[in-house]
């Protein structure tokens, strides 16, 4: 369905042209056909919300994600010349047009940021995202290799205990811990049941990449009672403050190479620290579901980037799992390069140089988006320079059940208010059933 371009520009508070506001966007906000032109309207404020008369900015136009190819040599609008200015791109294949805008410049040659809040100053537009698909084959053994990981995990122990600096009114919250079998480590969150006698639907899943949650909250409810199982990713324990638990995650991330948890020993499949995690929230799931609270049918999993990887990988995996929801979903289409297409976070390929490109199959959304048997809920944003709208479309078109897909024409990498609204609703729908 097509939407009228523009979007209203916000005040802006701070001094300077530092505060300058740029908009890139498409004068039809919908999906366009291969070949067909794109024209973007280009408009910059200046901190007073009026429009600049001079200055200029060059933008760099692109094929499916920042890592993608130039579509087109940059385009340099001057404002002293045209403002609202106008430039027309296409494809020549499915995918994504970005426009990325450079710092702005006065008209005396002086650099200034662009500082667009909520919508970023990038442009996108999807050119039949229905027909992506993920750029690398799935490995021969996906399915042996996490039947035996899941098989590992059965055997893994649970421990609950009591977490008093959780409150959480009509709730029971305690501390759970997954440790891993082979004694390298564990992972830990928490688990809430309401206080009320009863049988409940629950959800589980873990947050978005960073320090993880200090909450026993989840960030999409239907505002109805239900078993939550929120668990972090890190083998440290989680902390009771946000300020602690980003301290000792700085510690523990400040250990690999990079400060980068999420790629190390991405090379080796058995290593890799979400085979571990999956498979433990998994084993976390089964757990939940043998509670005598469990109403034994409705079993959501949910997330955002890094946790929207894990509920497409899990509620692929999981039998008891009832449906799926991802937020910007993470670790899609790690193959994505070899169609000079962005990949999905972490980025292997380039991030490791090919080191990761015999293993990353293993763990691309992509493949389990293809063994998904329940209805799932996906958002893609299409400015997204962080798990790009192409990868995530690679791995929504190869889910066969039932879906949908909430496309967030001027988000970037965030768990957007449009898609928010839609996952309670979908939710609500499911737990319905």
């Amino acid at each position: 369905m097509k939407k009228s371009l523009f979007s209203a520009f916000a005040i802006l508070l701070c001094g300077g042209l530092s505060a300058a506001r740029l908009d890139i966007v498409p004068t039809e906000l919908r999906s366009y056909k291969v070949g067909e032109p794109v024209t973007f309207t280009v408009a910059a404020l200046d901190n007073k919300n009026q429009q600049m008369n001079a200055g200029s900015v060059t933008i760099a136009v692109r094929d499916s994600g920042s890592g993608g190819k130039k579509i087109m040599d940059d385009v340099v609008i001057d404002f002293a010349k045209n403002n609202p200015a106008t430039f027309t791109a296409k494809l020549s294949r499915p995918g994504f047009i970005l426009a990325i805008p450079s710092p702005g410049k006065t008209a005396d040659g002086k650099t200034f940021r662009w500082d667009n809040k909520p919508q970023p100053s990038l442009g996108g537009a999807a050119v039949e995202p229905e027909k992506l698909q993920p750029g690398a084959e799935c490995p021969a053994d996906f399915d042996e290799f996490w039947r035996k990981s899941l098989d590992e995990f059965k055997k893994a122990e649970v421990v609950l205990a009591d977490a008093p600096a959780q409150k959480r009114p009509g709730y029971k919250v305690s501390r759970i811990t997954v440790k891993f079998p082979d004694g390298s480590g564990a992972i830990d969150g928490f688990l809430s049941i309401p206080e009320k006698p009863g049988k409940y639907p629950a959800i589980a899943g873990v947050p978005g990449a960073g320090p993880g949650t200090v909450r026993s909250a989840g960030h999409i409810s239907t505002g109805k009672p239900a078993i939550e199982l929120w668990l972090n990713v890190h083998t440290f324990p989680t902390a009771d403050h946000a300020a602690e638990q980003k301290k000792r995650f700085a510690e523990y991330n400040a250990k690999f190479p990079g400060k980068a948890y999420y790629r190390h020993q991405a090379d080796n499949r058995d290593r890799y620290i979400y085979r571990k995690v999956w498979s433990a929230l998994s084993r976390a799931i089964d757990y939940v579901a043998a509670l005598p609270e469990f109403d034994g049918k409705h079993f959501a999993v949910s997330g955002g980037s890094q946790g929207g990887g894990t509920a497409l990988a899990v509620g692929a995996l999981n039998p008891r799992v009832s449906c799926i929801m991802a937020s910007v979903p993470a670790m899609c289409d790690h193959g994505g390069w070899k169609l000079d297409r962005q990949a999905g976070w972490p980025q292997l390929h380039n991030a490791l140089k090919g080191k990761a490109d015999n293993t990353s199959g293993y763990f691309d959304a992509a493949n389990f988006a293809a063994r998904i048997k329940v209805p799932t809920l996906i958002s893609a944003g299409y400015v997204d320079l962080v798990c790009s709208p192409s990868s995530v479309y690679a791995a929504y078109n190869r889910i066969k059940a039932e879906k949908k897909l909430v496309p967030l024409y001027r988000a970037g990498h965030t768990t957007h208010a449009d898609y928010v609204a839609e996952a309670k609703k979908f939710l609500t729908e499911q737990f319905g059933k």
